[in-house]
Parts: structure tokens; sequence; C-alpha cells
């Protein structure tokens, strides 16, 4: 098992089947065992609101998804802004989407909180690359 130093990683998507395909290969990979799903970013964000200051039942990675109906990817980000500081800094977000919009593509990449930008599908060497030059 790789150690990443992670409690565990937080997925954010609006579809079932990339939760599950991305949860698998986060197994598979060695990345981590443990993670948390959410098919709303709002969930999502108040989940992290729930638990600010519990640090240890928050996810060491948020994989993002940019495109979602109701709060989307961006959305999510403009709220994590409002999240403290000992949140944000815990916690890494790389957004994870099939977008090929040049417009997503540089915002993402211009957001503080956003450590990397990775497409879907997930590829676990990827993930392990970006995590690796965090350490």
């Amino acid at each position: 098992m790789m150690s990443t130093n992670l409690p565990y990683v937080m997925l954010i998507d609006d579809n079932d089947i990339d939760l599950f395909l991305n949860k698998k290969f986060l197994r598979v990979a060695g990345i981590t065992d443990n993670t948390i799903s959410f098919l709303s970013a709002q969930s999502a964000i108040e989940y992290i609101e729930a638990h600010a200051h519990e640090p240890e039942t928050l996810p060491g990675i948020i994989l993002l998804d940019i495109q979602m109906p109701g709060i989307n990817g961006f959305q999510f980000l403009e709220l994590f802004e409002n999240i403290p500081d000992s949140v944000k800094k815990h916690t890494k977000i790389v957004m994870l989407s099939s977008t090929t919009d040049p417009f997503d593509l540089a915002k993402a990449k211009g957001s503080e909180q956003v450590i990397n930008i990775l497409r879907k599908p997930l590829d676990p060497q990827e993930l392990k690359d970006v995590l690796g030059k965090c350490a």
C-alpha cells in the first residue's frame, strides 16, 4: 500500500459510475482504501463545514468534478474559500473532469485551492505523481 499519509479521499461527482470506478481505482492502485463519496458539491461542502473542527474526519484530498448540476466544481471552490484555513491547509483539491473547455481548464489551474486538474477517467498513476509532488 502506497503511503500517502491521507486519512481518506473525498470524491465529488454527480455520476454514480464515476464515483464507483474512482473508488476502485484508488483502492487497486494502493492510494487509499478510505473514501467518502458525494453526488453533489452541496452535500460535500456541508459535510466539510460540519466537520471543520474535527481534522481526523476531513479528507486529505478531494477529487472534484467540474460540471455538476446545482453547485458546480467552481462554485464549490468559492464556498471552500470560506472554510477555516486549518481545513484548507490540511486538504488538497484535484479537479477531475472530462472538459476540454480552455476557459474551464485555465480557471481550474488558476485557483489557489486546486493543486492540479486531471482528465477523466482517473489515471491512478497521474494522481500518484501529483501527490508525490505535494508531499
